[in-house]
Parts: C-alpha cells; structure tokens; sequence
C-alpha cells in the first residue's frame, strides 16, 4: 500500500485570483458534510459569505485585507440549535449538547469537516487560509451572520484559485511531536529555530528574523482582542460550560 502524501504539499495561500465555480464551491460543501461526526450529531452550520458588505466587516475584524478580494469566504459555525430543536430537547437532555461534551464535539466536527475540504480544495488545485481570526471579535460575527443561540462562529476559511506560490514552512522535529506510548520527551529544537530563521529570512515575502522559540514569546505580546471574553460569550449563546 502506498500512502498518500500529497497533503505535505500543504501551503497557506493569502492571495487569490478567482473563487471556485459554484459547481466546485457544491462539491466542496458535500465534502466538508461527508465528514465523520461526533454520535453522527453533525454539529455544524457552514456559511458562505458573499455578501461584500459583510465580507469587508469580517477583513477588518480578522485584520485580513484579502478576505474581502477573490475567493469564497466560508464560517464553519458549531451549530446545536438545529439538534435542540429538531429533537425539541429541554433541560437534562439539552445540557447534553449544551455542555463541555456537546461544545467539545461541535468544535471537533466543525475543525474536520474545515480540514476535510481543504484537503479535498488542494487536491483540485486549489488554495486556503484558515481563519482563527474570526474570534478577534465574536459578537461581531454572530451579529453579522445572524447567529442563534446555541451556535457559535468557530474558525473562517478562504478557498480559491492560488495567486501565489509560497515556500513550505518547515514544521517541528518529528521526535518532538509524536511519541509512542507516552509524552514524547522534549527534544532541542536549536537546529529547528535555526532551520525556521533562514526560511523566515529567505522566503519570498514579507521576510524577517524570527526563530520558532522568539515567535512563541511574542505570541504572548500580541493583541488578544475579545478572546477572553470567549467563556462569557459562549454563556450568553446559551452554552452551559462551569469554569
């Protein structure tokens, strides 16, 4: 058996020349709906935003001047007011999907069904970005989309025809990621920052000096924006999750 790898091809594209074609954009959706599911609860909402009023609030919010231009811009919502009230659930039976467990399992199916059509986008020869971002301000986003309670906007994504062509970024060791039975043991990761700092310096944009260990300390230093009010937020959409 031979494994696939064209998946370490994988390169963040920010610029974009067109959107996929709406049959692409369809056959993209049904393969982000294909994947597996927490209890087949599929706990997921996906928008797709056309809207170039609402497209150039979201880039100015995610602090992404390209989510506004080419390509389809999509908001993977973990949505369980669809199961809430396809099954007409109150109380003990919908803290099941209210609580840790069901907001745990909306976000995983929400990440893989977002993974799931990237993969699928890149094989065709298209390009993404994912979009953390879209938590700078989530208020904002459940107003501009219209979201009800028991839903909230987990990560955005921009698929589209590739503009660019950047360089692979080099990822952590191997011994330093996977471990077999335990915790893998810390490795050096010396040789790694000293890999990452002549990408970082040689790549073909926005080049600088930054190593993986200087750029998790100014991590701490950046804007948090409205993320740590994410606990109280997700309590107002009327998730139960105790600190």
């Amino acid at each position: 058996m031979m494994i696939d790898t064209s998946a370490l091809n994988h390169r963040t594209i920010r610029k974009f020349s067109a959107a996929p074609q709406p049959a692409d954009q369809r056959a993209l959706e049904d393969v982000a709906q294909a994947t597996a599911s927490s209890n087949f609860l599929q706990q997921f909402t996906l928008i797709k935003v056309a809207d170039q009023a609402k497209r150039q609030h979201i880039a100015a919010l995610t602090n992404c001047a390209f989510v506004a231009g080419p390509g389809m811009l999509y908001v993977f919502v973990l949505d369980q007011q669809r199961n809430l009230e396809a099954a007409k659930l109150t109380g003990q039976a919908a803290a099941r999907f209210t609580g840790w467990a069901g907001f745990l399992g909306g976000v995983a199916d929400c990440e893989l069904a977002a993974q799931n059509l990237v993969a699928a986008a890149e094989r065709s020869g298209l390009g993404a970005c994912f979009l953390g971002s879209v938590l700078n301000d989530p208020r904002r986003m459940i107003a501009l989309l219209g979201l009800p309670r028991h839903t909230f906007p987990v990560l955005g994504l921009v698929v589209g025809v590739p503009a660019e062509q950047p360089e692979h970024k080099p990822r952590l060791p191997h011994a330093a990621v996977v471990g077999e039975d335990t915790y893998p043991t810390m490795a050096d990761l010396h040789d790694y920052d000293n890999t990452l700092e002549d990408y970082y310096r040689h790549r073909q944009w926005n080049a600088r000096e930054e190593t993986f260990t200087s750029s998790l300390r100014a991590y701490t230093k950046t804007d948090p924006h409205h993320r740590p009010e994410i606990g109280q937020i997700l309590r107002d959409q009327g998730f139960n999750l105790p600190q």
